[in-house]
């Protein structure tokens, strides 16, 4: 494994092109019908482990608070009873909870509402799209700190705070797990870094943080110039809904309410976010049950001797030849959709979710 291509010293390196159009090819892991009937597949029969979102459904009760729904008044422009429910589940006051349209919303939202064209975002990456389109589209200069192939994509917290003391971002993006990786820096060091750079709005996304190891975290504070983001998408398999949320300082909270319309999230999405809040032991039987899964997956991939990238929640990378030709092969060969890592800058990866087929990709992927 090398550094990857374009990266400077110490990992470190600067705005680039944007995407072709082939490379933007499920950018998000989805596709379409239409190119699954363009490569003589038949979507009802796809086994799709390019979308990390939970194979076990919407909680009982969350299905039944969406279904209750009036959807014939206006939702409340404050979600108050939704950010109640958050707000007690997570042990914060009301006022440091924001209800957002899924994670990328908040992204978009907080990158106009904390800095001004000409500022700078740091991301750690490889990672999520989302933080480098909405900074291109704001106006901002990227940097991405590289986490090292041959560390096994390791985030560095040394390389971070370089970057962090040469660049002095206004923004700072780190997905804790990381997705593509599923790596994660320390809590304390990563807290150590939020302490100090005071002037940097850290964005935390932890959309992941409830399917991974590290869920104990979710109790765990930054500083005050750190902004938490949480998703019902992944563990509540609410991606349709488009529901999320923000933790973080009132002051802050409330510039990027201003940023936005109102009525953001519909009467369902806050029926939904309110009932999930006490579904915590439905989550964690999610947790437990898909992380067996892939710990069975990493046993299967070692025992035919292919290399992956050991990961601390529900999908890992598995290095292959060519990502995009993998993906094609195993649509058309088994059935198989896979996240290409060739939109993450990991032209030599695929990433996959665990799920209860583990046997059948390994086998596919050996053919």
């Amino acid at each position: 494994m090398s550094t990857p291509r374009g990266a400077g010293p110490g990992g470190v390196r600067g705005q680039h092109a944007e995407p072709s159009a082939s490379a933007l090819l499920g950018l998000h892991g989805d596709t379409t019908d239409e190119e699954l009937r363009a490569l003589g597949v038949d979507p009802e029969r796809v086994l799709d482990l390019s979308v990390n979102v939970s194979p076990f459904g919407v909680a009982p009760a969350v299905r039944a608070a969406i279904a209750q729904a009036d959807l014939s008044r206006y939702p409340d422009k404050q979600g108050l009873a939704a950010r109640r429910a958050l707000a007690e589940r997570d042990r914060v006051s009301l006022p440091e909870v924001l209800l957002g349209h899924g994670a990328a919303e908040l992204i978009w939202t907080a990158t106009r509402a904390l800095s001004t064209p000409g500022d700078t975002l740091l991301l750690s990456s490889p990672t999520f799209s989302e933080p480098e389109a909405a900074a291109r589209a704001h106006g901002l200069t990227v940097v991405h700190c590289e986490a090292r192939a041959s560390e096994g994509f390791e985030p560095s917290a040394e390389r971070l705070d370089a970057a962090l003391r040469t660049h002095r971002p206004r923004l700072l993006y780190v997905c804790q797990p990381n997705n593509p990786t599923g790596r994660a820096l320390p809590h304390a060091a990563l807290s150590e870094l939020v302490a100090q750079h005071p002037d940097t709005t850290f964005l935390i996304d932890q959309a992941f943080l409830s399917l991974s190891e590290l869920a104990a975290d979710a109790s765990l504070r930054f500083g005050r110039n750190a902004l938490l983001l949480r998703s019902l998408t992944k563990d509540h398999a609410l991606a349709g809904l488009r529901v999320a949320y923000a933790l973080g300082e009132p002051a802050t909270l409330e510039r990027l309410r201003r940023a936005r319309p109102p009525w953001s999230l519909s009467s369902m999405a806050l029926a939904a976010a309110t009932a999930a809040a006490a579904e915590d032991a439905f989550i964690e039987s999610v947790r437990a049950r898909w992380l067996a899964q892939r710990v069975e997956l990493d046993e299967l991939l070692r025992a035919a001797a292919l290399r992956f990238v050991p990961s601390r929640t529900v999908f890992l990378l598995i290095e292959v030849a060519d990502a995009d030709a993998t993906r094609t092969r195993l649509l058309r060969e088994a059935g198989i959709l896979v996240r290409s890592g060739t939109s993450f800058g990991l032209p030599g990866h695929i990433r996959v979710r665990a799920s209860d087929d583990n046997a059948r990709l390994v086998r596919a992927l050996l053919t």
